[in-house]
Order: C-alpha cells, then sequence, then structure tokens
C-alpha cells in the first residue's frame, strides 16, 4: 500500500490453484535480519540494493527471474512489499494483489482507476495485460518508490499510466477527477503516523471513507489491502457502516475489502459464475478469480 502519508500500511493468497502454491506466505513472510548491516542473501534472494528515504527503509533482491522489493523494519526484519518475475511482470506472484484484482468480478470494465501506493508496480503491470486501453493514474508519496518501480521493476509514466507523487490523502481531496476502481495499498515505515503494521491512520478514518466515496464514478468500487493487526476488527467495521456493501476476503496476513455502495449485493453463487466466466476469458497465469472466491466470508 503507499501514496498517503504512509507506506503500504486481486491469482490467490491461497495454497490452491495454479502457479500459487509456492506463493501462499511469501507476502507474510519475514526475514531476521541485522539493522545494520544487509546480508547479502536471504530467502527473497541476493541483495542488489539497500537504500533508504525519508519514509521507508527499501532493499531490492533477486533470485533467478524473480526480483522483490522490500521494506526493511526497525528490528530488521524485511518484507515483501512487492515482487515480479522480470520475464512476465503481469503474472501476480504474491496473494494480496490477486485478490485486489477480484474487482474486476464486480467491475469487470472499468474506464478509470487509481491506485494509492505504486510498490513495485504489480498491479499496474497486472492491468496494463488485462486492460491496455485502462487510464491509470497512481499516487505514491516516496519519490525513492517512483525511481527503484522505473529502474528495477519496469513501471514508468506512458502509455495511459500516470504517476503523480503526493501524498494521497491530499491528492484524494483535491483532484477533480473520480474514478470506476480505487485501490488503496498504502505502507510505510511504522511511526506516530501510522499503526504498528504502517497503515496511516489518516487513511482509516470515517472521514476518509467518505473522502474516497466521493471520487468514484455512479456505481463505484474501492478496494482496500489491509494487514491484520490488533484493531483491526474496528477497521473492517467502520468500512462496512461507511459503505452500503463490502465483500471481505480473509487471506493469511491480511484482509482485502471491495467496498461499494450498490444497493444490492452480489451473492455468493453469481460471484462464482462470474470468476468462471473471467478465468476462461482472462486466462492469467497465477490467479484463479474461482479461488479467490472462497475465501470471500460471509
Amino acid at each position: 500500500m503507499a501514496a498517503s502519508a504512509v507506506r503500504r500500511a486481486a491469482g490467490i493468497r491461497l495454497d490452491v490453484a495454479i502457479a500459487l502454491a509456492g506463493c501462499v506466505f511469501l507476502l507474510a513472510w519475514s526475514t531476521q535480519t541485522s539493522a545494520a548491516e544487509a546480508p547479502r542473501e536471504t530467502a527473497a534472494g541476493v541483495l542488489e540494493l539497500d537504500t533508504k528515504s525519508a519514509y521507508s527503509h527499501i532493499r531490492v533482491r533477486r533470485r533467478e527471474n524473480l526480483r522483490s522489493m522490500m521494506f526493511v523494519r526497525d528490528n530488521g526484519d524485511e518484507v515483501f512489499e512487492s515482487r515480479i518475475d522480470v520475464t512476465q511482470p503481469h503474472v501476480l506472484q504474491l496473494e494480496y494483489p490477486r485478490f485486489l484484482a477480484a474487482s474486476f468480478l464486480l467491475r469487470p470494465s472499468p474506464k478509470s482507476v487509481l491506485m494509492v501506493g505504486l510498490g513495485g508496480g504489480m498491479m499496474v503491470h497486472f492491468l496494463r495485460h488485462v486492460a491496455p486501453a485502462l487510464p491509470i493514474d497512481v499516487v505514491e508519496i516516496d519519490p525513492l518508490v517512483v525511481r527503484l518501480a522505473g529502474e528495477y521493476f519496469g513501471i514508468r509514466a506512458g502509455y495511459g499510466v500516470k504517476i503523480i507523487t503526493s501524498d494521497g490523502l491530499k491528492f484524494i481531496n483535491e483532484t477533480g477527477k473520480r474514478y470506476d476502481v480505487i485501490y488503496l495499498d498504502a505502507f510505510l515505515a511504522p511511526s506516530a503516523a501510522t499503526d504498528a503494521t504502517g497503515a496511516p491512520l489518516d487513511l482509516r478514518a470515517r472521514q476518509f471513507y467518505k473522502s474516497v466515496q466521493a471520487k468514484l464514478n455512479p456505481g463505484g468500487l474501492a478496494a482496500f489491502n489491509i494487514n491484520r493487526h490488533a484493531r483491526d476488527a474496528e477497521d473492517l467495521r467502520i468500512i462496512r457502516e461507511s459503505f452500503a456493501q463490502a465483500y471481505i476476503f480473509a487471506i493469511p496476513g491480511e484482509y482485502v475489502v471491495l467496498a461499494s455502495n450498490d444497493a444490492a449485493r452480489v451473492d455468493a453463487a453469481e460471484l462464482e459464475r462470474r470468476a468462471q466466466n473471467l478465468d476462461w476469458r482472462t486466462g492469467v497465469p497465477g490467479i484463479s478469480f474461482r479461488a479467490v472466491t472462497t475465501f470471500l466470508q460471509p
């Protein structure tokens, strides 16, 4: 998550379905490292870069074709922010973006999207592949993340992608644009402005959800990635109270919530039917929309 006063605080997070077996715990996986010195190699791969910005401590690692952007916590733990296969970057390698991609179950033909948080641009690559003509605005607060996304992960502005280096909350409050889908995946290093997982507190307030709704087109959808933490039940409750419909996917280490103000809820059987059609129509490796639907909470 990262384009608002914070930094990262739908395939399938599951150990079922094609090309997922080895990915199930990647996002939740962390390695204990020395805060003073980065180990040359970990399970995530060989160290390519170790750098810091005003917002985050970031390492880039590579193991064969898999390149990862890691956020480093104060205790030295490295956690996956992004991972791509450099030979096929549109194939989602981590679990949570597969659930963000479940937005296509509810909005199969978006005409405009906003992403709050860039990271290594996993979702940008995915969207560019499944919807090449889709205009994508990305807001990222950290200029270093924007630079690394370009240098190491192949994400650059152009061909329908616009990257805005700004605070996500400020952008949402000030932009005159509206979107069919808004993806919110913003995290920073934990601080007084974030919760313990690094999720910006400003992005969890009721007023923020109202601001998001104001920037959605009629029938629009907001997709939230929420790391599990001591008060996540309260976060989920506030989202339910703020939107007419909330589809909550419970996956290891986090929740992904698709929220809208639709009057009617799409039932589980209809979602499964749509998922089967999407799997047949898109045929994207690394994601089974039908498997994603099995993680939906009642």
